[in-house]
């Protein structure tokens, strides 16, 4: 990866997506024709968040509801999503492009520098066999890519949990609906907070310089400190 950072980020075909980085406190999500691409089940706890429809039409699920917003020529619909509801998206048909705005409230950048990491990780993975090489190469090749992809996983759980973006692991609501919510909520906050733990024992950040530009970079990590001190 170059120094430059990309404010426009691309993934390809069949989860193929275009985030548009360009906009403070917002993200511009493109879906070309036939992306299987989703947003995937979880909630956020500090933000509340607002979908706007800019083109074609989106199958979005809000807590239990499941609908189909779609733009039109005169009309731009808004998803709200509250704190800690569940919810998730993709576009409803394969055929057109699907063009939709995120933006959350509070308006600050953490979903931009969300993506910016979470895709950094994707596309430019950390390696686990550079950072310890020097205790790994007699491994066979075999156990060294197990330790790699946990090396991702682990370096996504610990973005989700400091960035305010829970997965509902095992949809638990689906099979015990009086409860299943809640046995979700702690499964997901057990399991990335056991991650954090261990990448703050592997040195795992999660956001990385490499990934974010400098100045939202700063930002980010001046505000984290912040947040710590009155905590304290």
């Amino acid at each position: 990866m170059s120094n430059e950072i990309p404010k426009v980020i691309t993934r390809q075909l069949p989860n193929a997506v275009i985030y548009d980085l360009s906009t403070p406190g917002s993200v511009r999500i493109t879906l070309p024709p036939t992306s299987t691409w989703s947003s995937g089940l979880h909630w956020h706890e500090s933000h509340t968040e607002f979908l706007r429809v800019i083109k074609g039409s989106i199958r979005a699920r809000v807590g239990d509801t499941w609908k189909v917003v779609t733009a039109t020529d005169g009309e731009q619909p808004e998803v709200r999503i509250d704190r800690f509801v569940w919810h998730e998206w993709q576009r409803a048909g394969p055929e057109g492009e699907v063009i939709v705005v995120e933006r959350t409230d509070p308006a600050d950048e953490e979903k931009s520098v969300f993506f910016w990491n979470l895709n950094g990780v994707i596309l430019n993975p950390p390696s686990f066999l550079n950072k310890y090489a020097w205790t790994l190469s007699w491994v066979p090749r075999f156990v060294r890519d197990v330790f790699q992809g946990f090396w991702i996983t682990l370096n996504l759980f610990v973005i989700f949990y400091h960035l305010d973006n829970f997965p509902a692991f095992s949809n638990a609501n689906n099979l015990v609906p009086i409860i299943g919510k809640q046995v979700d909520q702690v499964a997901s906050h057990a399991i990335l907070y056991l991650a954090t733990w261990i990448g703050w024992l592997l040195g795992v950040q999660p956001v990385r310089r490499v990934y974010t530009p400098s100045g939202a970079y700063d930002r980010w990590w001046d505000t984290k400190k912040t947040k710590n001190v009155k905590a304290e």
